[in-house]
């Protein structure tokens, strides 16, 4: 009995005990997804402070140099987000701002163009890491750089509030449980999997709202 006791105790601390700018971060990312899949503006300025807080941490704590670009580069892109939403959200009763698929022709457009960025993005970073000093060597380099660029298709779909961005999450999700587990960041992996469920969750919400308004 004492030895289960043990180890649970054990499994807890390497899940929930790490340091504090993860709680944090984990916290306002899981709180900031439920309320854009809900369709609230409010889960932006909660993306910011996410996004900061993992900036530091990708770069300093684990030497993913994509994800760190890429938490850098989202808080303007939160911000334009959170700007879109407001001025589109005051034009509602002219023209609804709801969600809505895009055509086949622009979904493989998109496909392609997202194979090529990530192709482009690893050989970027890697060059970056050669010719810059303070740059470490990517880790993981292609599933890193999968999760970048997915992640910047998947955020101005989401602005826009095109359907397309909850496959991109749901890759990005699921290749981020991976690889947070294997850079021994436990809650962070734990974070995404909140995510995969949440993003199924939005993807649910958004069809609904778009269905009620076709």
């Amino acid at each position: 009995m004492e030895h289960t006791f043990s180890w649970s105790a054990m499994e807890w601390r390497y899940l929930a005990g790490s340091t504090p700018l993860e709680i944090i971060a984990t916290i306002c990312a899981v709180a900031g997804v439920i309320l854009i899949a809900r369709q609230n503006i409010l889960g932006w300025p909660l993306g910011i402070v996410w996004a900061a807080i993992s900036a530091y941490l990708a770069i300093f704590e684990w030497s993913l140099v994509s994800d760190g670009i890429l938490y850098v580069s989202y808080i303007p892109i939160q911000l334009y987000c959170w700007a879109v939403w407001a001025r589109r959200g005051k034009a509602a009763n002219e023209h609804p701002f709801v969600p809505t698929w895009s055509g086949v022709k622009l979904q493989v457009l998109l496909a392609v163009s997202a194979a090529a960025a990530i192709a482009l993005w690893a050989v970027g970073v890697s060059a970056l890491a050669r010719n810059v000093e303070w740059v470490p060597e990517p880790s993981l380099l292609i599933r890193d750089s999968t999760t970048t660029v997915l992640n910047y298709f998947a955020q101005f779909l989401q602005a826009r509030k095109r359907m397309e961005n909850w496959v991109g999450w749901l890759v990005v999700n699921l290749l981020g449980i991976h690889i947070y587990w294997v850079k021994d960041a436990p809650i962070y992996a734990v974070q995404y999997a909140f995510f995969l469920g949440l993003g199924i969750y939005g993807w649910v919400k958004w069809e609904q709202s778009r269905r009620a308004q076709s």
